[in-house]
């Protein structure tokens, strides 16, 4: 079945790939196959006002997809040109810091957009 992640950004990829490595070690998946694909869209978050701390999600943050097949086969093996080996995640959300470092919020003109803490480079490295 479907499970939606959408509107988590970048970090929905992580929760795919965490799901599909979950799913094809049940037991009741054998020979099966799993593609995850996630793709990122900014323009609904694009910023057209003026203020500077808001305009650099504009210049680091585009639009962009990715997609990898995962396989359980055997004989996929041979052929492979990488193993997952480990999958980390780490949610800091319930930090107001962490939780407020990636914050969509209107700028003093009532324009919206997506502010950047200067501590996110810290909290992203946790």
């Amino acid at each position: 079945g479907d499970l939606p992640v959408g509107g988590m950004g970048c970090s929905a990829s992580l929760i795919a790939l965490d799901l599909a490595r979950k799913l094809l070690r049940s037991p009741d998946q054998h020979n099966a196959l799993a593609l995850v694909v996630s793709t990122e869209n900014i323009t609904q978050n694009w910023y057209r006002g003026n203020d500077r701390t808001m305009l650099l999600s504009n210049c680091l943050f585009r639009c962009g997809a990715a997609a990898i097949l995962l396989s359980n086969r055997r004989a996929d093996r041979r052929r492979a040109r990488f193993r997952l080996l480990h999958l980390v995640r780490t949610h800091l959300g319930k930090k107001d810091d962490c939780y407020r470092s990636v914050f969509q919020e209107e700028d003093e003109e009532g324009v919206r957009g997506v502010r950047l803490s200067k501590q996110i480079m810290q909290i992203a490295g946790d």
